[in-house]
């Protein structure tokens, strides 16, 4: 009964620990990215977090890698990420989670768009698939109108 009692509240700190690790990853780690909180009113990782959501309940925004991409669209259901606009909030979620400071920051190399989207079947450039776009306008989830300018209109990102 010892064992078991142990084991449950073994099981429920591995859990409290991870949850607390998935909110820390939607943390920005400097002053950096305070523009964009100050306009969408959450970091951008919170709003890439959403926006995955839309089409993935359980993606959870992981520590975004310097050696960009930052972060792979890989949803099976991939309208949600497949695009410029989630594949620069997942940029400006790297440069949340790295102390930037004052500098620009992680750009995205060569190819790295690509790299990305992996195997979507439709990337859409400057927008969203329209019933994710009004998925986002009924969330509401807030997206700064420039984030849609972001990206070249051949879809390269270099």
């Amino acid at each position: 009964m010892q064992k078991t009692k142990i084991a449950s509240l073994l099981a429920a700190a591995l859990s409290l620990q991870a949850a607390g690790v998935a909110a820390d990853n939607l943390v920005c780690n400097g002053t950096g990215m305070d523009w964009y909180t100050g306009m969408v009113g959450e970091t951008p990782c919170q709003t890439y977090q959403k926006l995955r959501r839309i089409c993935n309940s359980q993606y959870t925004v992981g520590v975004q890698s310097t050696a960009t991409p930052p972060d792979f669209c890989t949803d099976q259901v991939s309208s949600c990420c497949c695009n410029t606009l989630a594949f620069s909030l997942s940029m400006l979620c790297l440069n949340c989670q790295q102390n930037i400071g004052n500098t620009t920051g992680y750009d995205a190399g060569t190819g790295a768009y690509q790299d990305y989207l992996g195997s979507c079947p439709n990337p859409q450039t400057k927008k969203l698939p329209t019933d994710i776009q009004t998925a986002v306008c009924n969330e509401p989830i807030k997206i700064d109108d420039d984030i849609y300018t972001n990206g070249w209109d051949d879809g390269s990102w270099f």
